[in-house]
């Protein structure tokens, strides 16, 4: 009997080392799925730890009017007044009414339709493209394929570069479905709106110390002497 025991004992020990051996090689096999299905338990269970989360996730497209520009600047006003609130958030049409602005009459000129997409850290400018105010020379590699007027998306990111002053800085433009090379987007930037050092810049209470866009909103952050 004790050895008959002693036999159980040693098959229910290898039975046991079999299954772990069998749950560590399905562990590791499975290891991505594995730590998705954690992820997505610990962050719902905290979703504060999740910076976006919903319909904050979904990119906003705006386009420029009277209206919104009316609102962008009600709430810089607000801001640039002494006491004024910590920080303000401007819709996509309110984002989209500056950045139109901030392009200048060469480059309203040269961009008709124009809509703006947030996404996190960075503006996507979609519009139809005036080709022939963009100049041969920048398009000489789509020569004879472009029409007077093609599609175009500008994006990049931003940065409070100066008191008062938001710089956009492209770093992305397709016209029709061509990527220019990054190189020659500065260029391409400066032939838009007639300016020499490829940004776009955006107007903003001196009070401004910092931004953060995100797909659901822009906001402005007062500075600390502000």
């Amino acid at each position: 009997m004790a050895e008959g025991g002693c036999l159980k004992n040693l098959l229910a020990g290898i039975g046991c080392l079999t299954v772990a051996a069998a749950g560590g090689i399905a562990g590791w096999h499975y290891r991505a799925q594995l730590g998705g299905l954690y992820r997505s338990i610990v962050e719902r269970e905290s979703p504060a730890s999740s910076p976006l989360s919903g319909a904050d996730s979904v990119p906003r497209t705006g386009r420029p009017s009277a209206q919104a520009f009316e609102a962008a600047r009600r709430k810089q006003e607000a801001m640039a007044r002494r006491g004024g609130p910590a920080y303000v958030t401007l819709s996509a049409d309110e984002m989209a009414s500056l950045i139109a602005v901030g392009l200048g009459p060469a480059g309203r000129a040269a961009l008709d339709s124009i809509e703006v997409t947030l996404h996190e850290d960075r503006f996507e400018v979609r519009a139809l493209l005036n080709t022939e105010l963009l100049g041969a020379a920048l398009l000489r590699p789509l020569a004879g394929i472009l029409s007077a007027r093609e599609p175009v998306r500008v994006s990049g990111g931003a940065r409070v570069a100066a008191v008062g002053a938001v710089a956009w800085a492209p770093d992305s433009f397709v016209v029709r479905s061509f990527p220019f090379p990054r190189s020659a987007v500065p260029l391409l930037v400066n032939q838009l709106t007639r300016r020499p050092d490829g940004i776009v810049p955006i107007p903003v209470p001196a009070t401004v110390g910092d931004l953060r866009i995100r797909p659901s909103g822009v906001t402005f952050y007062r500075r600390a002497d502000g």
